[in-house]
């Protein structure tokens, strides 16, 4: 019997598991899908991974290295992503992640390396960016496989409305919204009773002043608009279920219970009703989690239990830890299917890449892996030696500190090819862009020619990437989950 996929999960627990290079990450990917019986969505961020062909095809050099830095066009692995999962029988759901209202996907980047800046945009440069993500959504439409999209207007987030009080905080406030429309959100807040129960049968309350109703609506009004903006124009293009989740966590700062109440009854009002949110629940990506796990749990068991009020299940992001086997951290799993009932979405996408490049780094000295990978290696380290040296686009303080710790190991005897190093493994994506004076993307096809003509590598990366996909499916116990699907 013919299986329907791709398709439409719903608000299901799954994994989404970003596919930066389908030719080499998918067999191993699905596998373990079918293995375990899991639905799961493939993806790619639209704000960095990926980009419309137009992008993609583009001469070196014309836009950001970090824009598309995948090599991977949105109809490309939309169809290798679709079209393979159909071939192998398994389900699943393609998703575009993070489409991303910025007005730079180096500031992204620069995000995942640790470095988060406060950033106001103009208005010109929210119009470009809705541009931009109308040309995405018409390439991703275009295909007939997208069935999700996940919305990031983190940017447009504006926390300097915190520090408004009394008379000045008023008069902001009914300046942008007018008498009746301002009247009638507070009406939605003030006096209420907001009970929630969590997941082990704990009740809270979550109190909105009117002061604090008033920074609320003036802090989230455009990062709203925006949403409301996209989720119309996406709308307009399908013509098939589809499903939306709402990228809450690319924040300086874990998300209080008030704000994520806040944002789901206005998304509410506005008729939108998402079937994930993903709030900053203290995650550091590319790390596992070191925090205090009690105070995990009870921080997620109560953002859950907000979320599954308005029908809404958590995802999280910045998934993958600090190798490819750690998970997030030893208890981390257990602590959020704890917290949210094993009701919860669950992203992961680099680490497949540092997967790949740790497998090269094993091979010995002079054959043709370890060759590839050393030349990535010094490509990449001169590339963003460079960067700080002329304040390029991905300077931060966060990788002047790795460079100088890189620089600093190898001075004292360290290992110049460290897979391990954090500079590396925050900024070897960067080589899947390295392009020639012809627009080839060397390195990418290097990879792709060397998967496909050495059966044991490639066996051996199809192995390690679907147990690392097996470990993510049983430690947060996705497997089975077809029988959820309506």
């Amino acid at each position: 019997m013919r299986i329907e996929t791709p398709r439409y999960l719903g608000p299901i627990p799954h994994p989404a598991i970003g596919i930066r290079i389908p030719e080499i990450f998918l067999e191993g990917i699905l596998n373990a899908y079918r293995l375990r019986r899991t639905a799961g969505g493939l993806m790619l961020s639209y704000g960095r991974e990926t980009a419309p062909e137009w992008v993609i095809n583009a001469p070196p050099g014309k836009y950001e290295i970090t824009m598309g830095h995948t090599g991977t066009s949105i109809k490309k692995y939309l169809t290798l992503g679709a079209e393979t999962a159909r071939r192998k029988g398994v389900i699943v759901e393609m998703e575009a992640d993070h489409l991303t209202v910025t007005g730079s996907s180096a500031r992204a980047v620069k995000r995942i390396s640790g470095y988060k800046e406060e950033v106001v945009l103009t208005d010109e440069e929210v119009e470009a960016a809705l541009d931009y993500i109308r040309s995405e959504v018409d390439e991703a439409a275009s295909t007939g496989y997208i069935n999700f999209y996940t919305i990031d207007t983190c940017e447009l987030i504006d926390p300097r409305y915190e520090k408004l009080t009394g008379s000045e905080l008023e008069r902001e406030f009914y300046e942008a919204f007018g008498r009746d429309l301002g009247d009638a959100i507070l009406a939605r807040y003030i006096g209420k009773d907001f009970l929630f129960i969590g997941a082990t049968g704990r009740f809270f309350r979550v109190p909105i002043s009117r002061q604090r109703a008033m920074q609320l609506a003036l802090k989230f009004r455009k990062s709203l608009e925006a949403t409301r903006r996209i989720v119309e124009y996406i709308r307009s293009k399908m013509d098939r279920p589809f499903g939306i989740e709402i990228a809450f966590d690319e924040t300086a700062y874990i998300t209080r219970e008030d704000e994520l109440l806040f944002y789901l009854r206005e998304l509410w009002e506005g008729g939108m009703r998402p079937d994930f949110i993903a709030p900053n629940v203290g995650f550091e990506k590319k790390q596992d989690y070191t925090g205090d796990l009690a105070e995990l749990e009870n921080r997620v068991e109560r953002l859950a239990a907000i979320a599954r009020s308005f029908g809404s299940l958590l995802c999280f992001h910045s998934g993958s830890g600090s190798s490819p086997w750690s998970g997030k951290g030893m208890g981390t799993y257990d602590a959020i299917l704890e917290a949210t009932g094993g009701l919860l979405k669950y992203k992961i996408s680099g680490v497949y890449f540092e997967l790949l490049m740790d497998i090269l780094a094993r091979y010995p000295e002079g054959s043709r892996h370890r060759d590839l990978y050393e030349r990535i290696y010094r490509e990449v380290y001169e590339y963003v030696k460079r960067e700080v040296e002329t304040r390029g686009p991905l300077d931060s303080p966060a990788l002047r500190r790795q460079l100088k710790e890189y620089e600093e190991s190898v001075k004292a005897g360290g290992d110049p090819y460290d897979p391990r190093s954090e500079l590396f493994r925050y900024y070897s994506f960067l080589a899947l862009n390295f392009r020639d004076s012809a627009g080839k993307r060397y390195f990418r096809d290097e990879l792709v020619e060397l998967y496909n003509s050495d059966t044991g590598f490639r066996s051996m990366v199809d192995r390690e990437v679907e147990a690392l996909t097996l470990r993510l499916i049983d430690g947060l116990l996705f497997a089975n989950n077809i029988e959820k699907i309506v």
